[in-house]
C-alpha cells in the first residue's frame, strides 16, 4: 500500500511541477488581480451594503478563476497525456491505470488548492481594506469563520467538477469533447435546482407531477452546489451552524467525489489506449 501511495505521489508531483512550469497559477493569479483591481474602481457606485457586494464580487472572481483552471488547464492536461502518447509512457512504468488516474486528480487538486489559498488570502486582505475605507454603516461585519466556510465550499465544488472532468476524459477522447461535456454538466447542475423549485411550487398548488420525483433523484447525478455556498453570510454577524449541520453537505460532496473517481478508475482499467 505504501509503494502504491509513493507512485501516486510521485506522478502527482510531476503534474504539479508541469502546471507550475506552464505558469498556470501565475497567469490565473494575475487575471484575478486584474479583475479585483478593476472591481475596486466601481465600489464607490454602491450606495449601501458594500460588504455584501464586495464579498460576492471577490468570491465570484475566485470561482471564475477556478472554473477557468478546470476547463482550460485540467481538461488539457487530461487530454494531452493520451494525445501525445505520454499515457503509454507512464503506464509502461510500474504504475497501474488506477494509480495514474488518482495521481492525475491529486496533482491537479494540489494546484487548485494553491490557487484558492492565494486568491483567498488576497480576497481577505481586499475585504479588510474596503471595510476600513468606508463608514461602518456600509460594511458592518466581516465574518472570518464564514469566509473560511465559503472558501472550503467553493473548493469542494471545484473538486467535484474536477472529478467529473476526469470521468469524462476516461470515456471520451480529445480535449474539446471533454470541455463541452464539462460545460453541459455544470449548466445542468446550476439549472436543475431552478427547474425542481418550479415543479415544487406547482405541486404545492395542487398539480401533482411525477417529474418532481425524477428531478429529485437526478440530484444524485447532478448535485446541488448551493448547499456548499455560504458567501451571503460573510458580511453578517450570523452564528456558524453546528458542526453536524455543516458536516452533512461536505460529507455528501466527498462521497460523490469518491464514487466518481471510482467510476473513472474502473473505466481507465478497461480503456483501450489505441
Amino acid at each position: 500500500m505504501s509503494d502504491r501511495f509513493r507512485r501516486i505521489a510521485a506522478l502527482a508531483r510531476l503534474i504539479v511541477l508541469d502546471g507550475l512550469r506552464r505558469h498556470a497559477l501565475v497567469g490565473l493569479v494575475i487575471f484575478a488581480l486584474a479583475g479585483i483591481t478593476g472591481g475596486l474602481l466601481f465600489f464607490d457606485f454602491f450606495p449601501r451594503d458594500i460588504g455584501r457586494a464586495s464579498s460576492d464580487f471577490l468570491f465570484s472572481i475566485t470561482w471564475l478563476t477556478g472554473f477557468i483552471f478546470l476547463l482550460f488547464h485540467s481538461v488539457q492536461v487530461m487530454a494531452w497525456d493520451a494525445e501525445r502518447g505520454s499515457l503509454h509512457t507512464f503506464l509502461a512504468r510500474p504504475i497501474s491505470r488506477t494509480e495514474y488516474a488518482l495521481a492525475l486528480y491529486g496533482g491537479l487538486a494540489v494546484l487548485l488548492l494553491a490557487l484558492n489559498v492565494i486568491l483567498g488570502a488576497l480576497g481577505w486582505g481586499v475585504l479588510n481594506v474596503i471595510k476600513n475605507s468606508v463608514k461602518i454603516v456600509y460594511f458592518e461585519n466581516l465574518s472570518l469563520p464564514f469566509f473560511f466556510l465559503t472558501g472550503a465550499g467553493l473548493f469542494w465544488i471545484q473538486m467535484m467538477i474536477l472529478a467529473v472532468i476526469l470521468l469524462f476524459s476516461s470515456v471520451v477522447r480529445g480535449s474539446f469533447p471533454v470541455l463541452l461535456l464539462s460545460l453541459c454538466y455544470y449548466f445542468t447542475c446550476t439549472g436543475l435546482p431552478v427547474v425542481r423549485e418550479s415543479f415544487k411550487q406547482k405541486s404545492a398548488a395542487g398539480e401533482s407531477n411525477t417529474l418532481e420525483g425524477i428531478l429529485q433523484w437526478l440530484t444524485a447525478i447532478f448535485p446541488d452546489f448551493s448547499s456548499l455556498d455560504f458567501k451571503t453570510s460573510v458580511p453578517t454577524a450570523d452564528l456558524v451552524p453546528p458542526p453536524m449541520q455543516l458536516a452533512m453537505p461536505f460529507a455528501l460532496a466527498t462521497l460523490y467525489i469518491i464514487i466518481v473517481l471510482w467510476l473513472a478508475c474502473t473505466i481507465y482499467q478497461r480503456r483501450d489506449l489505441q
